[in-house]
């Protein structure tokens, strides 16, 4: 729906079934860019173009194939009106930075990198193209021509930690395209908005976060490479806990949600409590995670599923090199990461001590039963369809293998969550209690998908921390 709010004016557009990521005017107001996500390929999402004086019902272009493996996103509009830039890995490995041209309907690659994703962002005149290239997890970040693609001078960040990470909105160019602002969030400081010069590239921090620290240290992230026995590489970071106190020597996994997310070189509170409380905190990318590369994005997909649970084992193994006591492990995370957690338990009861799942998925069947409309689709392209795929997603539900599963376990979860919903947490922790197995269950009545409320966060995360204190003390 397009709205012209001096005119009070409406302009409907249907365009069929599917989920819309981004929608953007041209200048001159003609044409409106999209990308819709793929309804059959995971991790995709193509551009469709509408002219926007066509009639009713025409006028559609598909500016990349709908259904091709590739992510297509962060569109810009040339100041003309006359094409668009924008961030994709079509027939590439990692995201690059593409002009496509109306008159001629092609386009043709601006800048890339054969080893890392890169973001683009151009300005309002079209004058400075700002460029994101993800560097394991950090920000590293220029200025380019936007006809060329010739870099014109590097940004560099501030200081706030070993590394800085955009975070959130989008960075924002200011409409004479004579400033940008950025959030940005590193390990010392929890986020923070900073003021660009792109003619001189001076920085200039409008806040400063970690005075809300009061002074306390916070960890700082380590980069590793652990090897799998099929001969991958997991990328992860590690924070070192304190080297006193009765969980010293212990680690804890924080697997990120999504799956298709990536754990970044930012603050984390949830991994900034666990360090502080003294566990080692390794943060793996497990198979499935974004900023490696297609490959590894795409390599836990539908029947891969328990590849990306075979990871945690090869950390586990990896373990006693961080000088940690592997017997002394427990797993923790949120969503899909909350799934892992269960898997994690379920499939290699042999090596958890303990897991805390926040809004995670016990059956992938139930789950995709139970979650919105809108998100089963969506969601069936990574995981599988419960018309084609029912058998397997339950072979690898954690809920099937609830009798393998006996570590200790905690549980929080929203009782409004139209993601996961609360049947996820309860069928579990109804299936554990019910073998005497020690399981407990947080339900908090004002949230939805995730602890938003501060309030709740300040009543679950001691709760945590107290129960993994319990069962990984030395």
């Amino acid at each position: 729906m397009i709205r012209d709010l001096a005119a009070n004016t409406e302009q409907a557009l249907v365009l069929g079934d599917g989920m819309i990521d981004e929608a953007v005017i041209s200048p001159d107001e003609r044409w409106l860019a999209l990308t819709m996500l793929s309804a059959t390929t995971a991790n995709a999402a193509h551009v469709l173009l509408v002219d926007l004086n066509a009639p009713p019902g025409s006028g559609v272009t598909e500016v990349t194939k709908p259904d091709a493996p590739a992510m297509n996103h962060r569109l810009n509009w040339l100041p003309g009106s006359d094409g668009l830039i924008l961030t994709s890995n079509a027939d590439r490995e990692f995201t690059g930075i593409a002009l496509y041209d109306l008159a001629t309907r092609g386009w043709k690659w601006l800048l890339t990198d054969d080893a890392a994703d890169l973001v683009g962002w151009l300005a309002p005149d079209g004058s400075r193209l700002l460029v994101e290239r993800n560097d394991d997890g950090a920000s590293e970040l220029a200025l380019h021509d936007p006809g060329t693609g010739a870099r014109l001078r590097e940004l560099t960040l501030p200081a706030v930690g070993s590394v800085t990470d955009i975070r959130l909105p989008d960075p924002c160019w200011a409409p004479d395209a004579r400033a940008i602002t950025f959030s940005i969030s590193a390990a010392t400081a929890p986020g923070d908005v900073l003021r660009a010069d792109p003619g001189t590239g001076a920085m200039r921090r409008l806040t400063y976060s970690a005075l809300a620290l009061g002074g306390e240290h916070a960890a700082e992230p380590e980069r590793h490479r652990v090897p799998t026995p099929d001969g991958e590489r997991v990328p992860c970071l590690v924070y070192r806990g304190a080297a006193d106190g009765p969980v010293a020597g212990s680690a804890v996994l924080a697997v990120h949600g999504g799956p298709e997310a990536q754990a970044r070189q930012n603050f984390d509170p949830f991994v900034q409590a666990l360090a502080a409380a003294g566990h080692t905190v390794v943060v793996p990318n497990v198979r499935g995670s974004t900023g490696y590369g297609k490959r590894w994005y795409s390599a836990d997909d539908v029947r891969r599923r328990l590849d990306s649970v075979a990871d945690l084992a090869a950390l586990h193994a990896w373990l006693p090199s961080l000088g940690v006591d592997p017997s002394r492990a427990a797993l923790w995370g949120a969503s899909y990461g909350g799934y892992m957690v269960l898997a994690g338990l379920a499939f290699q009861p042999e090596l958890w001590a303990a897991g805390v799942d926040i809004v995670g998925i016990s059956s992938l069947v139930t789950f995709l039963e139970n979650t919105s409309g809108y998100r089963r689709a969506y969601r069936e392209r990574e995981y599988g369809s419960l018309a084609r795929d029912r058998e397997f997603l339950h072979q690898v539900s954690p809920l099937t293998r609830i009798d393998q599963l006996r570590a200790p376990l905690f549980i929080i979860h929203g009782a409004n969550d139209p993601r996961v919903p609360l049947s996820e947490a309860e069928q579990i922790h109804a299936a554990l209690t019910s073998r005497g197995q020690e399981c407990e269950l947080l339900v908090y009545g004002n949230e939805g998908h995730g602890l938003t409320q501060r309030s709740n966060r300040q009543d679950a995360l001691p709760k945590a921390i107290a129960f993994l204190a319990r069962h990984l003390a030395a």
